[in-house]
């Protein structure tokens, strides 16, 4: 009976030994607590390889930068879709908290009441700083104005001074004074900072006589079609069919003319950061994006469309 049982054993074996030798060695087991052949994961990829489709909105200031950094990531990161549109700032907030929009571009800072709009929404607006902006004050090629003091521009837009006459100049006659519409957050920089001469007057507001454009495109082509017209625009937008004026700030002094450098130094007395607000921080392919438009090629890209880079 030992024999038997003996016999059969050896025979197993045997049988065994076959097929080892038929389909060659196992592979070796894989340990669950080891990754074979692992990739790192999303946080360590570079952007390349991030996915998906950003939807951005909001301020027509920030358009520019935009629309460049989505051709531009886009053509280094072809998984990724950025559709880009304006509107105005509060338009792109308001989209950011009903979720058509994952990132809302705003030339200003986002409201009190915005905040509380989003947070009921379920939604925590977090800010990222990718620019900084003059707010150039311009008029007809042919105006002979060289400067204005920011409360001159003030007295202005409320509807105090409403001839060119009244300012020591001749010739352009009545004043057309062009706005930015109530939607745009440069229309809302523009009161603080001008209009209310920086908090000094929080009771001035824009007169009702204001002509409203949609677009600084819109401010830029008004005035240049007008002898009498006066209207500001984003610094990024400026370009040989208007005239850019100095600004004397509140403390008096020489007029300063908006540029890069003035802007950094804060010597210009109209100038602003620029926005883009997010629904949470950011993860996947929207901090791949932001994160590439805030490094080297992003700011270059600012500075190419005439705004600051914030590096």
């Amino acid at each position: 009976m030992k024999f038997h049982q003996i016999g059969i054993g050896l025979l197993i074996a045997a049988v065994l030994a076959s097929m080892v030798a038929l389909t060659g060695c196992p592979k070796p087991q894989e340990d669950p607590g080891m990754m074979v052949d692992a990739q790192p994961p999303v946080e360590d990829v570079a952007a390349g390889g991030e996915s998906g489709t950003i939807n951005q909105i909001g301020s027509t200031t920030v358009l520019p930068i935009a629309e460049k950094w989505a051709v531009a990531f886009h053509e280094a990161n072809p998984d990724v879709q950025v559709n880009v549109s304006g509107g105005g700032s509060g338009a792109g907030i308001e989209a950011l908290t009903n979720g058509t929009a994952d990132i809302a571009n705003s030339s200003r800072e986002i409201k009190d009441k915005e905040i509380e709009q989003a947070t009921a929404a379920g939604i925590t607006p977090v800010e990222h700083t990718v620019a900084y902006d003059g707010i150039a004050v311009v008029v007809h090629p042919n105006n002979p104005i060289e400067a204005l003091s920011l409360e001159q521009i003030s007295d202005i837009y409320v509807g105090n001074v409403t001839k060119w006459s009244e300012l020591g100049v001749e010739g352009p006659g009545d004043i057309v004074a062009v706005s930015r519409d109530s939607s745009s957050g440069t229309y809302e920089s523009f009161k603080e900072m001008a209009v209310q001469m920086h908090g000094e007057d929080k009771d001035r507001d824009y007169g009702a006589a204001i002509l409203k454009q949609a677009s600084n495109e819109a401010v830029k082509s008004t005035v240049a079609s007008g002898t009498g017209a006066i209207g500001y625009i984003g610094l990024g937008y400026v370009d040989e069919s208007v005239k850019v004026i100095g600004v004397i700030g509140m403390d008096g002094g020489e007029p300063v003319m908006p540029s890069a450098e003035t802007v950094k130094d804060k010597s210009y007395p109209i100038a602003r950061a620029l926005y883009m607000y997010t629904a949470g921080e950011p993860a996947g392919a929207i901090k791949a994006y932001l994160d590439w438009g805030l490094g080297a090629e992003g700011q270059k890209l600012v500075a190419e469309e005439g705004f600051i880079p914030v590096n």
